[in-house]
């Protein structure tokens, strides 16, 4: 009999449960999509009932793909997309849509918090300063704009709060998840008095607070009927996507640095004290390994740029994917491979929904800039690629400039798999970039691990980091560093040069 563990990974555009042993390898895998509502502009909702279905459908798909028993299951755990905010009734019943992180309709509220407290005392205090995605300014925004809705909520919840909840009953987040809501005390690592009197909304109304390998509870009876798994199977509390990817990246100790490249993206740096950069929208989380943290850079648009490109103006590589049989994205790195590098100077920015960093601005947005009768398809998108690339460089400098200097990064999500792309990143930053093992699954790994450590099969996460492989090393090529170098100084001016603009069509 072997032992083996569930991650069930919420993305914000599809879901995925993978089971894997404790020797890392994954025994079978299972996705399913569902929608993302825009019903104004700036603004991103989802369905809860939708999370649940799609985990019911794939827990029993992995069951059934893998043959693993359902009482060989020894723990449940998760990586959800966080910053989310849904209010539910006594009975858990959810009393709007989500509105998830992607969501930027609070940027007043945003502003007012900052005008009650100041900058300074809101980095002492919660460890940033909100914006119009935030979860604590999309508090302020449903009780200033559904205060009867907010009236009737008995609870304030996140993604992977509500699906606790339906496993176990309890009502419990992780301190990682916690400390991006913008009502967390960095310094009392508890939900802020302050900030609770603030807004308006009692501390009561939020989830308690746990370590991300703590076993919170069991599944139901009703939960494991559901699933097709066994009652009283330990639910590991797990945590959001970023903090389970660091975890799942292998770079857990002090100081190492990884990369992810999925629909968004970002570098995480593993520190031992709460460490920031404001200006640059970048910060630190709890990590979900006890007494650490996690300094965090994200970009909110990476392969979500490829996959706009697909779905808009990508039919001609959808063709060909199908004819050769073949991914669609492995066919635009065929077409970016036959661009000269540097794209024929065409420069794409990759801000397709506003930036959080190194640019923190909910109005940027993205463009091709320079385009000419010159160009093809091939060139438009390599620049999809340098571009993100060329974002990643701003974001690394940004580092640089509160002295963390990043030599090399781990790399994961599903863009990891391209080496075209990893080897533009390492070119553009002049950083060694090291593709790891089943990098589309750094989330769902990271919160296996947790569910191993907090079962008792493995002493700690440093320990539980050997499941994770490095499979090939990319190095800079000096003269590419060089000409990028150059690309790079106009790819920030375009932001210079826009900025007023952008606030102005999309304010």
């Amino acid at each position: 009999m072997s032992d083996f563990f569930l991650a069930h990974d919420v993305g914000t555009g599809k879901h995925k449960a993978v089971i894997m042993d404790l020797n890392g390898e994954i025994k079978a895998s299972s996705t399913r999509e569902y929608v993302t509502y825009y019903p104004k502009p700036g603004w991103a909702e989802q369905n809860p009932e939708d999370w649940w279905r799609k985990i019911i459908e794939t827990t029993r798909d992995v069951i059934r793909k893998s043959c693993v028993e359902p009482g060989d299951v020894k723990g449940v755990s998760f990586s959800t997309h966080m910053i989310g905010v849904l209010p539910v009734d006594k009975e858990m019943k959810p009393l709007r849509p989500a509105i998830i992180w992607l969501d930027s309709r609070a940027e007043d509220e945003a502003d007012e918090i900052i005008s009650m407290f100041g900058v300074d005392p809101l980095l002492k205090l919660v460890g940033g300063v909100p914006g119009g995605k935030d979860a604590v300014s999309k508090i302020l925004w449903l009780k200033r704009n559904e205060g009867e809705t907010l009236g009737k909520a008995y609870k304030i919840l996140d993604v992977k709060d509500y699906i606790i909840h339906k496993m176990t009953g309890k009502v419990v987040t992780d301190y990682a998840s916690a400390s991006v809501r913008g009502t967390f005390d960095i310094n009392k690592r508890r939900w802020s008095d302050d900030m609770a009197e603030a807004i308006g909304v009692s501390i009561d109304m939020y989830p308690e607070l746990s370590e991300s390998v703590d076993v919170i509870g069991s599944l139901t009876r009703d939960a494991a009927e559901d699933l097709g798994l066994k009652e009283g199977t330990n639910v590991i509390n797990g945590s959001g996507d970023v903090p389970a990817a660091s975890i799942g990246s292998g770079a857990v100790k002090e100081g190492e640095a990884h990369i992810y490249i999925g629909s968004s993206g970002w570098v995480g740096v593993m520190v031992h004290k709460h460490t920031m950069h404001a200006e640059r929208g970048m910060g630190s989380i709890c990590s979900p390994i006890p007494g650490k943290w996690l300094f965090v850079a994200e970009t909110e648009s990476a392969g979500a740029c490829l996959n706009w490109f697909v779905e808009n103006l990508g039919i001609q590589e959808e063709m060909e994917a199908e004819k050769k049989g073949k991914d669609v994205f492995q066919i635009l790195d065929e077409e970016a491979a036959e661009s000269e590098p540097g794209a024929k100077k065409l420069i794409f920015v990759p801000w397709m929904f506003g930036e959080r960093s190194p640019i923190p601005d909910v109005y940027a947005r993205g463009g091709f800039i320079n385009l000419s009768l010159d160009h093809k398809r091939r060139d438009m998108v390599r620049s999809i690629l340098e571009g993100v690339a060329l974002n990643f460089k701003w974001i690394l400098e940004g580092m640089l400039e509160i002295n963390m200097e990043i030599k090399g990064l781990n790399a994961v999500g599903g863009g990891a798999k391209s080496d075209l792309w990893l080897q533009i990143i390492s070119d553009v930053t002049g950083v060694e970039i090291v593709k790891m093992s089943n990098p589309q699954e750094a989330s769902s790994v990271g919160a296996i691990i947790m569910a191993a450590v907090g079962s008792g099969e493995i002493k700690n996460i440093e320990e539980a980091s050997r499941m994770v492989r490095k499979t090939k090393t990319f190095s800079p090529r000096e003269e590419l560093t060089k000409l990028y170098r150059e690309i790079y100084e106009s790819f920030k001016g375009v932001y210079e040069g826009l900025a007023d603009i952008y606030s102005s069509l999309n304010s």
